[in-house]
């Protein structure tokens, strides 16, 4: 998933490059406190050719194991991620928005920083895995409501509150 500019100008005459690899990101585990582990990620993208750019219809999918938001227990995150990345072919003609244009390093377009970098952007703030035994439901002075079974039990009044519930009974009586 790296090319020299040489190789990509060579390429241009074909009209069309496409990607279909296997990679092996370890390193996500090290830029990511979230991301405890990394299973192969499978990168496909169809490259198209304009004046002075390459552009990459990326599709990347791939499963990476977080924590739990409740337990930490491990989680299987499945992801798939669907990007159009262009990369400018020409390194002296850097246009003035280059925020969406990527720029060669050196003499080579290299994908694997950009699959780096948008796996990170779609790590989830919070996973809930499917393992309900292990969930907690209470605890002490808490509960977990859902909205599938709504508490229907009458509302608990605080004892220090009690005399105002008094004083609001009287005050309705007159």
């Amino acid at each position: 998933m790296k090319w020299s500019l040489m190789q990509l100008n060579k390429l241009r005459n074909l009209g069309q490059l496409q990607v279909n690899e296997t990679i092996e990101l370890p390193e996500l585990i090290a830029l990511h406190p979230d991301i405890r582990a990394v299973q192969p990620v499978h990168i496909r993208a169809n490259a198209s050719f304009t004046s002075n750019q390459l552009i990459f219809n990326l599709r990347i999918t791939g499963e990476m194991t977080l924590p739990d938001a409740r337990t930490l227990n491990d989680v299987a995150y499945p992801f798939e991620i669907e990007s159009i990345e262009s990369f400018l072919l020409e390194v002296d003609a850097a246009p003035i928005d280059s925020d969406d244009i990527n720029l060669p390093n050196g003499n080579t377009v290299d994908l694997q920083p950009l699959v780096q970098e948008l796996i990170l952007l779609h790590v989830p703030v919070q996973v809930h895995g499917d393992d309900e035994e292990n969930q907690l439901v209470q605890g002490e002075g808490w509960t977990v409501l859902s909205e599938e079974s709504p508490e229907e039990a009458e509302p608990k009044i605080d004892p220090r509150l009690a005399g105002l519930a008094q004083f609001f009974k009287k005050d309705q009586d007159s």
